[in-house]
């Protein structure tokens, strides 16, 4: 994995100066939306009263209507702008920094993980509605070949009223990659949030997940106390998760302390880490020319990119059965 101080050095000796153009645009940007947000402002108001003095709409319809108008508008110059900066900023400092990573990487912004290394990877089993994803970052680590992206997976719902809405299946990194050696069980380790809330009623419920398989316990206390673990072979998923690497499964959880989710089917991986929002967007309020900033995009994309050292996935732990 890069380093910090390697980062630092690239910065200041060769990125920043680059992102000067790119600084004035968000600059140019943030000044048009307040320009935007002020006209709308005043927009509203003329708008309420006409509603509400001419054409006799009630106060608070009157107020709805105005404050809609002028939200959609500001929103659909702000997704625009946005989009177009977007990018920019994707080109030239995602790209740059994953190039300062691992070189041999390949990043692809409008492209991401297929439906069928999703599916394929059981790790959600609900339908969904709606599969969107970006940021496709494949090729060669330590001589594994891996792929990962930004994933945001969502079913449609309605509620008793019949108004529909979007409801998140999952949404973060999902991160694929082969093995050295082949195993035909199915293994898929999830965060044990039944057991954490419910104890005792909690594993109750986790045996009765029978889509996923039998449920298994493990000789790692800390491992069991985040995850729990389905399987259709015993005796492979306990060959796979060994105690040393349920051990770099625990590591990893905590170096990134979000939820992780992964699965072992026909010889590969699967890893899942769940995020609340998009990831590789820029934030328009934040300067680019401000180290710390660069550096959060840095650390996300070396931590992911380190997963295959930080499980050891050269190594050759599998063997043919």
């Amino acid at each position: 994995m890069a380093t910090l101080s390697s980062l630092l050095e690239y910065y200041y000796e060769t990125m920043q100066e680059a992102l000067f153009p790119l600084e004035e645009e968000r600059k140019r940007i943030v000044k048009k939306l307040q320009t935007v947000a002020f006209f709308m402002s005043i927009g509203a108001v003329v708008f309420f009263t006409v509603l509400h003095q001419h054409m006799h709409f009630a106060p608070l319809q009157a107020g709805l209507l105005s404050a809609m108008s002028g939200f959609l508008i500001f929103m659909f110059v702000y997704r625009h702008e946005k989009a177009g900066f977007t990018a920019l900023f994707k080109d030239q400092v995602i790209e740059k920094l994953l190039y300062q990573i691992d070189a041999s990487l390949s990043y692809r912004k409008e492209s991401a993980i297929d439906e069928e290394a999703y599916r394929r990877s059981e790790l959600f089993l609900e339908d969904y509605d709606r599969f969107e994803g970006s940021d496709l970052v494949s090729g060669s680590i330590a001589k594994i070949d891996v792929r990962f992206s930004f994933l945001h997976t969502q079913q449609k719902e309605r509620d008793s009223k019949g108004r529909e809405r979007w409801e998140t299946i999952f949404q973060g990194l999902f991160f694929c990659a082969d093995f050295n050696k082949a195993f035909k069980s199915k293994t898929v380790v999830l965060p044990d949030t039944a057991e954490r809330t419910l104890g005792v009623l909690g594993t109750w419920f986790q045996r009765m997940n029978v889509a996923r398989g039998s449920l298994m316990k493990l000789d790692h206390a800390e491992f069991e106390k985040i995850f729990v673990v389905y399987g259709d072979d015993p005796i492979e998923s306990r060959y796979i998760l060994s105690h040393s690497f349920m051990e770099k499964i625990v590591l990893l959880q905590r170096k990134i302390n979000r939820p992780i989710y992964l699965s072992f089917v026909a010889s590969r991986i699967y890893i899942a880490i769940a995020y609340t929002k998009s990831l590789f967007e820029p934030i328009l309020t934040r300067s680019l020319l401000e180290f710390s900033y660069i550096k959060e995009y840095f650390q996300l994309l070396n931590t992911v990119v380190g997963i295959v050292e930080e499980l050891k996935l050269n190594e050759k732990l599998w063997s043919k059965r």
